[in-house]
């Protein structure tokens, strides 16, 4: 296996108003254990980061929505994360599929325990000035821990 060994996709739906967002209360994995995060996961094998947005949003929060921009891609050695983004109507029906709490919260205020980075995604998700996909790359050369670890054996494994 050959890195990235990972690649997820986090999926922005906001409102149509773009003044709320739909966010999940985590209980899985193990490190965002009761942090809030916005709703993604893992994207299959051959599947598009819009394909991945619109599965795991129809998975968590029971609504579908075709239509996404990607806003972003982290590079990390372990992983590659897809920050895609959308507003709909679907946003407002967004409810609570798993036993990981789906929820509206306020842009401009987002809850206590929330994921650091979604501190400056959702502001870059709904600045339009700004040209997409904006590229981040990892500044840690071991790659930045925010993921399970790559593969035991594996090259680049920590």
């Amino acid at each position: 296996m050959t890195p990235p060994y990972f690649r997820y996709v986090l999926a922005l739906l906001f409102t149509p108003d773009r003044t709320q967002v739909v966010l999940m209360r985590r209980t899985r994995p193990a490190w965002q254990a009761g942090r809030v995060n916005a709703l993604g996961g893992k994207l299959l094998p051959g599947e598009t980061p819009s394909a991945a947005a619109r599965r795991e949003v129809r998975e968590e929060a029971g609504v579908d929505v075709a239509e996404w921009d990607e806003v972003l891609v982290w590079e990390d050695p372990v992983y590659h994360m897809h920050v895609l983004a959308t507003s709909s109507d679907a946003a407002l029906r967004a409810r609570t599929m798993e036993d990981q709490e789906v929820f509206l919260a306020p842009v401009d205020h987002l809850p206590e325990g929330v994921i650091d980075n979604l501190r400056w995604l959702v502001p870059l998700a709904l600045d339009r000035d700004v040209a997409r996909p904006v590229r981040v790359r990892s500044a840690a050369p071991e790659g930045s821990g925010l993921t399970e670890p790559p593969p035991p054996g594996a090259a680049g494994a920590r």
